[in-house]
């Protein structure tokens, strides 16, 4: 289905604009001259709006339409009121499919909805519970969002600190620092290695811009050419893979929002193969797609989920225990959860700890910068200057 731009007429001869959907030209037209209008001309939208489903997108659209859905609105109802709204051509394109007798999960596939709202909303639909699964997918996405948020926030300030430090050396070497070289040159005197390079370095810069750009274009080039080769990309995912099993902060990066994903699949009667398949590209890791595979293959051969992650390599021996308790006392949903609040509450430890340790580091090694230029320019002009006391 399609958005149609169209031009007509009304009885009363005036022109008016709009946006139809519909599967072809013809359908549009003969919609219109149903409605009495005479038709002007109609045309594809060239330039279809994409809709970018982030976080605050997902969680704003199941969010209202939840809320409307369980207040008692009916579906096609609450589309219509939400078609005025900030995100009305989605809600149009949505009211459009569902009178065409689509189901709601459905309409937002083909708007490309992420693969674990729509999991969650069929689940919702078959079970007659579609406003209750709307508002269940609003809060996940936006507990999603706040964990984001937090990791943004905790690098915010250190990167701004960091622009703002790299600007001012890079100011200091340009034009401050060749003045001192000028002073340096009349007084005819030796100067430290630290103070040549300095002025070697500044000079450079000055005199080939161009040149060093082309230089960092390159190298940033090549090691993004580099990364796009498979058999690099899939060492270095694979080592970032192995990092979760060694280090506590990488296990919680990898494994904070699958686990929270997994229980909520699983609690709203998804199957664990079907979970381990959509998640599957939620990894954002080459290896970790493949171990997500054997362990799909392992489920489907019989075996237990404690023992298909433990073949796969996915998890840790306190992830596998858990996992084993829950498929023992058939609590797996309620373990899950528990180790992703567990890795959570960690995760909230690092990046608080983050904050706390990257602005002093950051600060130190502004001062040291500061310190190097202020020694490279003023020792030898202290010298010198001491020398002709001397004299």
């Amino acid at each position: 289905m399609e958005a149609y731009e169209y031009v007509v007429k009304n009885n009363q001869n005036e022109t008016e604009k709009g946006l139809m959907w519909g599967d072809s030209e013809q359908e549009i037209a003969i919609r219109l001259k149903r409605d009495g209008y005479k038709i002007y001309r109609i045309s594809l939208q060239n330039e279809k709006k994409k809709h970018k489903w982030n976080h605050t997108m997902v969680v704003d659209v199941t969010y209202q339409l939840g809320l409307l859905i369980e207040s008692g609105v009916p579906l096609r109802r609450a589309l219509q009121l939400l078609c005025q709204g900030k995100r009305g051509l989605l809600y149009t394109a949505l009211y459009e499919s569902i009178e065409r007798g689509q189901t709601l999960s459905q309409a937002l596939r083909s708007e490309g909805c992420p693969p674990i709202a729509l999991a969650l909303l069929e689940s919702g639909e078959a079970a007659g519970t579609l406003g209750e699964s709307l508002q269940y997918i609003s809060r996940h996405y936006d507990w999603e969002r706040q964990l984001k948020q937090k990791v943004i926030s905790a690098i915010s300030y250190p990167l701004f600190l960091l622009l703002m430090m790299n600007i001012f050396f890079l100011v200091t070497i340009l034009f401050i620092i060749p003045s001192f070289e000028k002073v340096f040159t009349t007084m005819h005197i030796t100067l430290p290695l630290m103070t040549r390079a300095l002025f070697a370095l500044g000079q450079g810069l000055k005199s080939h811009p161009l040149m060093v750009i082309a230089i960092h274009c390159v190298v940033i080039g090549s090691l993004a050419f580099a990364y796009k080769q498979h058999s690099i990309k899939c060492k270095v995912h694979r080592w970032l893979w192995l990092l979760a099993h060694r280090y506590q902060w990488s296990t919680c990066v990898y494994y904070t929002s699958m686990l929270k994903v997994w229980a909520l699949l699983l609690d709203s009667g998804i199957s664990i193969i079907q979970t381990m398949n959509i998640t599957r590209p939620l990894w954002g890791n080459i290896y970790g797609v493949e171990c997500s595979k054997q362990v799909e293959a392992r489920l489907l051969s019989g075996h237990s989920l404690e023992e298909s992650l433990r073949s796969g390599q996915i998890g840790n021996a306190f992830i596998w225990q858990m996992v084993s308790i829950g498929e023992e006392s058939g609590e797996l949903v309620k373990m899950l959860n528990h180790c992703g609040y567990y890795y959570e509450s960690i995760l909230s430890k690092y990046i608080a700890r983050l904050e706390r340790l990257l602005e002093p580091i950051l600060l130190t090694i502004m001062g040291i910068g500061v310190a190097v230029l202020v020694v490279s320019v003023m020792y030898p002009l202290f010298t010198s200057i001491a020398n002709l006391g001397g004299q």
